[in-house]
Protein backbone atom coordinates (compact mmCIF):
# COMPACT_ATOMS: atom_id res chain seq x y z
CA UNK A 1 0.00 0.00 0.00
CA UNK A 2 1.73 3.30 -1.23
CA UNK A 3 0.45 5.32 1.96
CA UNK A 4 2.21 2.58 3.92
CA UNK A 5 5.73 3.55 2.19
CA UNK A 6 4.96 6.68 2.58
CA UNK A 7 4.49 6.86 6.66
CA UNK A 8 7.48 4.29 6.56
CA UNK A 9 9.15 6.99 4.66
CA UNK A 10 8.10 10.11 6.50
CA UNK A 11 9.74 8.36 9.89
CA UNK A 12 12.80 7.67 8.19
CA UNK A 13 12.99 10.89 6.70
CA UNK A 14 12.54 12.65 10.02
CA UNK A 15 15.47 10.36 11.79
CA UNK A 16 13.30 8.00 12.91
CA UNK A 17 14.43 4.07 13.29
CA UNK A 18 11.36 2.23 11.99
CA UNK A 19 10.53 -1.82 12.17
CA UNK A 20 7.41 -3.15 9.99
CA UNK A 21 4.77 -4.91 12.07
CA UNK A 22 1.46 -6.28 11.07
CA UNK A 23 -0.05 -6.20 7.50
CA UNK A 24 -3.88 -5.82 7.32
CA UNK A 25 -6.31 -8.80 6.33
CA UNK A 26 -9.52 -7.21 4.83
CA UNK A 27 -12.60 -8.47 6.90
CA UNK A 28 -15.68 -7.07 7.84
CA UNK A 29 -18.65 -8.72 9.95
CA UNK A 30 -21.29 -10.45 7.94
CA UNK A 31 -24.52 -7.65 7.67
CA UNK A 32 -22.39 -5.14 9.51
CA UNK A 33 -20.75 -2.28 7.96
CA UNK A 34 -18.11 -1.66 10.37
CA UNK A 35 -14.31 -2.55 9.07
CA UNK A 36 -12.80 -4.92 11.43
CA UNK A 37 -9.37 -5.68 9.59
CA UNK A 38 -6.07 -5.13 11.33
CA UNK A 39 -4.51 -2.08 9.90
CA UNK A 40 -1.07 -1.98 9.00
CA UNK A 41 1.61 -1.15 11.98
CA UNK A 42 5.09 -0.02 12.25
CA UNK A 43 6.64 0.94 15.44
CA UNK A 44 9.50 3.85 15.45
CA UNK A 45 11.49 5.21 17.93
CA UNK A 46 14.06 8.18 17.75
CA UNK A 47 17.15 8.07 19.08
CA UNK A 48 17.79 11.80 19.28
CA UNK A 49 14.86 12.07 21.90
CA UNK A 50 14.97 10.64 25.50
CA UNK A 51 11.33 10.11 26.27
CA UNK A 52 7.90 11.10 24.59
CA UNK A 53 6.25 14.43 25.46
CA UNK A 54 3.68 14.35 28.03
CA UNK A 55 2.34 17.75 26.76
CA UNK A 56 1.69 16.30 22.93
CA UNK A 57 -1.93 17.53 22.15
CA UNK A 58 -3.82 14.31 19.85
CA UNK A 59 -3.72 16.30 16.71
CA UNK A 60 -0.72 16.34 15.81
CA UNK A 61 1.78 17.91 13.12
CA UNK A 62 5.27 17.36 11.80
CA UNK A 63 6.65 19.93 13.87
CA UNK A 64 5.61 17.60 17.54
CA UNK A 65 7.96 14.74 15.73
CA UNK A 66 11.08 16.21 17.69
CA UNK A 67 9.35 15.57 20.93
CA UNK A 68 8.32 12.00 19.85
CA UNK A 69 10.82 9.27 21.39
CA UNK A 70 8.76 6.46 20.00
CA UNK A 71 5.37 5.45 18.84
CA UNK A 72 3.24 2.46 17.37
CA UNK A 73 2.07 4.01 13.94
CA UNK A 74 -0.89 2.92 12.19
CA UNK A 75 -2.34 3.43 8.55
CA UNK A 76 -5.61 4.29 7.46
CA UNK A 77 -5.35 5.24 4.04
CA UNK A 78 -7.38 5.50 0.68
CA UNK A 79 -6.22 2.01 -0.25
CA UNK A 80 -7.45 -0.13 2.82
CA UNK A 81 -10.68 1.76 3.66
CA UNK A 82 -13.59 3.49 2.10
CA UNK A 83 -12.45 6.94 1.70
CA UNK A 84 -13.43 8.69 -1.49
CA UNK A 85 -11.64 12.36 -2.91
CA UNK A 86 -15.26 13.42 -2.12
CA UNK A 87 -14.59 13.56 1.70
CA UNK A 88 -11.60 16.11 1.73
CA UNK A 89 -14.57 19.11 1.13
CA UNK A 90 -17.41 17.39 2.86
CA UNK A 91 -17.09 17.13 7.30
CA UNK A 92 -20.26 15.40 7.60
CA UNK A 93 -19.07 12.60 4.73
CA UNK A 94 -15.43 12.31 6.73
CA UNK A 95 -17.90 11.67 9.89
CA UNK A 96 -19.39 8.71 8.41
CA UNK A 97 -16.33 7.68 6.92
CA UNK A 98 -15.06 8.00 10.57
CA UNK A 99 -17.94 6.02 12.29
CA UNK A 100 -17.33 3.13 9.61
CA UNK A 101 -13.92 3.01 9.85
CA UNK A 102 -12.95 3.49 13.77
CA UNK A 103 -13.36 2.13 16.46
CA UNK A 104 -12.30 1.25 19.63
CA UNK A 105 -11.90 -2.94 19.20
CA UNK A 106 -10.18 -1.89 15.57
CA UNK A 107 -7.71 0.87 17.13
CA UNK A 108 -6.83 -1.77 20.49
CA UNK A 109 -6.56 -4.77 17.53
CA UNK A 110 -4.22 -2.86 15.65
CA UNK A 111 -1.56 -2.23 18.44
CA UNK A 112 -2.37 -5.64 20.61
CA UNK A 113 0.37 -7.80 17.95
CA UNK A 114 3.37 -5.90 17.73
CA UNK A 115 7.00 -5.25 19.37
CA UNK A 116 8.44 -2.70 20.87
CA UNK A 117 11.91 -1.57 19.96
CA UNK A 118 13.09 -3.09 23.88
CA UNK A 119 11.45 -4.25 26.82
CA UNK A 120 10.08 -1.95 29.19
CA UNK A 121 9.28 0.67 26.16
CA UNK A 122 5.83 -0.93 25.95
CA UNK A 123 3.85 1.30 28.68
CA UNK A 124 5.80 4.79 26.88
CA UNK A 125 5.07 3.77 23.35
CA UNK A 126 2.55 6.49 21.84
CA UNK A 127 -0.35 4.65 19.32
CA UNK A 128 -0.78 7.06 16.64
CA UNK A 129 -3.28 6.91 13.81
CA UNK A 130 -2.48 7.84 9.99
CA UNK A 131 -5.48 9.38 8.37
CA UNK A 132 -6.09 10.33 4.79
CA UNK A 133 -8.22 13.88 6.29
CA UNK A 134 -9.17 15.58 9.09
CA UNK A 135 -12.89 17.53 9.41
CA UNK A 136 -11.87 21.89 8.35
CA UNK A 137 -14.87 22.64 11.29
CA UNK A 138 -13.60 22.96 14.71
CA UNK A 139 -16.55 21.50 16.20
CA UNK A 140 -16.49 18.28 14.45
CA UNK A 141 -12.58 18.32 14.58
CA UNK A 142 -13.01 18.39 18.62
CA UNK A 143 -16.06 16.20 18.92
CA UNK A 144 -13.83 13.27 16.54
CA UNK A 145 -10.12 14.13 18.92
CA UNK A 146 -12.38 13.15 21.89
CA UNK A 147 -13.72 9.83 19.91
CA UNK A 148 -9.78 9.59 19.42
CA UNK A 149 -8.65 9.82 23.32
CA UNK A 150 -11.51 7.32 24.25
CA UNK A 151 -10.30 4.66 21.47
CA UNK A 152 -6.82 4.52 23.78
CA UNK A 153 -5.38 7.23 20.49
CA UNK A 154 -2.44 9.24 21.82
CA UNK A 155 -1.84 11.15 18.20
CA UNK A 156 -3.44 11.33 15.24
CA UNK A 157 -1.27 12.45 11.70
CA UNK A 158 -3.00 13.52 8.20
CA UNK A 159 -1.51 12.18 4.94
CA UNK A 160 -1.38 15.60 3.81
CA UNK A 161 0.95 16.35 6.44
CA UNK A 162 3.24 13.78 5.75
CA UNK A 163 3.04 14.50 2.09
CA UNK A 164 3.68 18.11 2.60
CA UNK A 165 6.70 17.27 4.95
CA UNK A 166 8.39 14.79 2.58
CA UNK A 167 7.85 17.40 -0.71
CA UNK A 168 9.89 19.66 1.49
CA UNK A 169 12.36 17.18 2.68
CA UNK A 170 12.92 15.78 -0.87
CA UNK A 171 15.72 17.31 -2.84
CA UNK A 172 16.51 16.78 -6.75
CA UNK A 173 19.83 16.67 -6.32
CA UNK A 174 19.52 13.63 -4.31
CA UNK A 175 19.20 9.60 -5.65
CA UNK A 176 17.33 8.13 -3.01
CA UNK A 177 18.01 4.60 -4.02
CA UNK A 178 16.03 1.91 -2.19
CA UNK A 179 13.45 4.65 -1.54
CA UNK A 180 10.85 4.51 -4.67
CA UNK A 181 8.41 7.21 -2.98
CA UNK A 182 11.33 9.46 -2.14
CA UNK A 183 12.25 8.83 -5.45
CA UNK A 184 9.04 9.58 -7.10
CA UNK A 185 8.98 12.84 -4.95
CA UNK A 186 12.42 13.75 -6.04
CA UNK A 187 11.17 13.56 -9.70
CA UNK A 188 8.17 15.62 -9.17
CA UNK A 189 9.64 18.56 -8.34
CA UNK A 190 12.93 18.02 -10.57
CA UNK A 191 10.21 18.29 -13.10
CA UNK A 192 8.67 21.04 -12.03
CA UNK A 193 5.65 19.82 -11.14
CA UNK A 194 5.15 20.95 -7.74
CA UNK A 195 6.92 23.94 -6.28
CA UNK A 196 6.55 25.63 -2.99
CA UNK A 197 3.26 27.88 -4.04
CA UNK A 198 1.73 24.55 -4.95
CA UNK A 199 2.34 23.23 -1.48
CA UNK A 200 -0.35 24.95 -0.06
CA UNK A 201 -2.54 22.21 -0.91
CA UNK A 202 -1.31 20.78 1.71
CA UNK A 203 -1.65 23.16 4.24
CA UNK A 204 -4.18 22.24 6.68
CA UNK A 205 -1.74 22.02 9.28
Amino acid sequence: MIEQELVEAYFESNGFLVRKGSSSVVAQKSGSKKRTDVLPVITVMNPRVFQNDSSLNVRLFSADLKKIRSAKVATLGWGNSSFSVASLSNDAQLQKFFKIEVDGARIEECFSSNPEWQAGESAESLKILVVPALPHGMERLQKLVEHFKSYGLDGVLTLGSILENLLRLSKPSLQYDGHEVLQTLRLVKAYGLSKDPQLEIFQED
